[in-house]
């Protein structure tokens, strides 16, 4: 029997999804700082720590071949078995750290398997909330997902640093290994519309170009991935040069802890207003001004004179980037065929991984011998010119979709 499609916003499925997603967003936050103090505390070494993030990080590379694997299987198979793996690891980990010293290869092993299997999961997870609500109510459930998912990511991060101060490492590890175990038992309760499979005959590497093929087709498909790219790179600056431009304003660690939390609140606060607004906001409309205001608040960050301008600035961004994070997941969900979900969300997310590693790579050579406020000025400068192309490409689709339907005289 095939399932009913959903009528309302809130029904069992989508209320079981975001009940699931929201508390593990919580744990997985948790679990972040406490693996960093746990590799910290057992070597001493920043460097190690990056290692072990650029470890968790190294699988996203790999992810338009899960996305391809994840568009041939059902969809309850990836997202089972990935919060399984997932919760097993974090346990695993975590029992071992409330013994006493976990060995740094371990810590490393764990690291990249999580990362890997979530480049397997997150490519299933970005076609779930379409198929569990309405159309109509698609922009609501999306801003309530992204919304509720970094108000527990600032919880966890404000609280992490608590727990893992009091407490140590190894509870918040166990925490989000059993908010990955209770996800796992939730999934078999969410109801999903069939959805077809690949082609009678159509091996692994043939669906894989398919997935490409399919995103050249359009100029939005095949401009998602670069503009979640500069969305990225944007982030690059701040991540790097908030905490010299903190320092030299007086303010040190703690404002640049504020900063960020500031811009966590704006994404939370823009992401609830737009799920509240709904269908009166047109996503696609959103997007370019969105995209300029982005660029249009680096670049006020070059001109700043003391933290309360950063501190309303980030909140600002976070405004904007909720909006345009909304805008441009939208534009996915509506513009991309179901079947393809998995190999062009995957195509997304690694090429947008890969906007804030590049970027720092690029800035570190000059990050000490060119100011502060140039570098951010030049990055918000290029943030305009990509908004100024997106709309260029929204434009060159809706030109091609008024084509296609277009009935000859």
């Amino acid at each position: 029997m095939i399932p009913a499609a959903p009528d309302r916003l809130w029904n069992r499925s989508f209320l079981l999804w975001w009940l699931g997603g929201t508390q593990s967003a919580l744990g997985t936050a948790l679990a972040g700082i406490a693996t960093s103090f746990l590799v910290l505390h057992q070597t001493g070494s920043a460097g190690q720590m990056g290692v072990n993030l650029a470890l968790a990080l190294l699988p996203e590379l790999f992810s338009p071949l899960f996305g391809t694997l994840v568009d041939r299987l059902p969809l309850k198979v990836p997202l089972i078995l990935g919060n399984v793996l997932r919760g097993a690891l974090q346990l695993t980990v975590g029992l071992l750290a409330l013994r006493g010293h976990v060995p740094l290869e371990l810590i490393y092993a764990s690291s990249f398997l999580t990362g890997l299997i979530g480049a397997f999961y997150s490519p299933a997870a970005m076609g779930v909330t379409p198929r569990l609500v309405p159309r109509d109510q698609l922009q609501r459930a999306t801003g309530l997902m992204q919304g509720s998912t970094q108000v527990m990511g600032l919880v966890g991060v404000v609280g992490g640093g608590a727990l893992v101060g009091v407490l140590g490492s190894a509870p918040a590890l166990i925490f989000d290994g059993l908010s990955f175990l209770l996800f796992a038992a939730l999934l078999p309760l969410v109801t999903l519309p069939t959805r077809g499979s690949a082609p009678a005959g159509e091996g692994f590497w043939a669906s894989f170009r398919a997935g490409f093929g399919y995103a050249r087709r359009s100029p939005v498909t095949l401009g998602l991935p670069v503009m979640a790219f500069f969305l990225n790179a944007a982030f690059a600056p701040m991540e790097m040069l908030m905490p010299a431009r903190m320092t030299a304003l007086g303010a040190g660690a703690q404002g640049f802890g504020l900063f960020f939390g500031l811009l966590l609140a704006g994404l939370a606060a823009g992401s609830f207003a737009v799920a509240a607004l709904g269908d009166r906001l047109d996503a696609r409309r959103l997007s370019s001004p969105a995209f300029a205001a982005l660029g249009v608040t680096v670049l006020a960050l070059s001109v700043t004179q003391t933290p309360a301008q950063l501190y309303t600035l980030a909140f600002v961004m976070g405004l904007v980037n909720a909006a345009l994070n909304l805008s441009l997941s939208l534009i996915f969900q509506k513009s991309v065929d179901p079947a393809y979900y998995g190999r062009v969300g995957s195509l997304i997310g690694m090429v947008s991984m890969a906007g804030m590693p590049l970027a720092m790579l690029l800035l570190a050579p000059v990050a000490d011998r060119v100011a502060l406020g140039t570098v951010f000025a030049v990055a918000g400068s290029l943030t305009v010119l990509a908004s100024v192309g997106w709309a260029a490409l929204l434009r060159r689709d809706q030109a091609a979709r008024a084509a296609q339907t277009a009935v000859p005289a």
